[in-house]
């Protein structure tokens, strides 16, 4: 199986003609609330919620258009093949196991810089602590 680290710039278009409608229809959407604050909707030649209408249909069309452009046909559902739905989603998780690796990495050098714990045993003749692994006492001497 091919795996391709790079999405095709074919997939890349329909990603922001996709993300280009949903704009353009929430403007539209929202033209509609501009004219009714700002003018008397009943004194209008047309009716806004034609803008509306026309927003919302466009933000639904250029969603489903931004998915396919980002997974893929099989990624997104629009074509039934889960072989070709690994090959199409592989920049994602191959993303994403990357991002997994970068963390366990991050963790096994936290545990390596962690210090391990310190125990220290007091000197019956001086009360001086030392280390656990001293034989004789640091500031007297005396064997311990």
């Amino acid at each position: 199986m091919k795996h391709t680290k790079d999405i095709s710039s074919g997939r890349k278009t329909l990603y922001y003609v996709g993300m280009g409608m949903v704009g353009i229809g929430f403007i539209l959407f929202m033209s509609t609330f501009v004219m009714v604050i700002f003018f008397d909707p009943f004194s209008m030649s047309y009716n806004p919620m034609g803008n509306a209408i026309i927003g919302f249909i466009m933000i639904a069309i250029g969603g489903f258009i931004q998915q396919v452009g980002a997974r893929g046909a099989a990624g997104s559902g629009v074509i039934l093949d889960p072989k070709k739905a690994r090959e199409d989603l592989h920049p994602y998780t191959s993303a994403f196991g990357g991002m997994v690796s970068d963390v366990l990495d991050e963790v096994k050098d936290s545990d390596r810089t962690s210090q391990k714990e310190v125990i220290k045993i007091r000197c019956p003749q001086c009360s001086s602590l030392n280390d656990e692994d001293a034989r004789f006492c640091k500031s007297c001497g005396k064997m311990l």
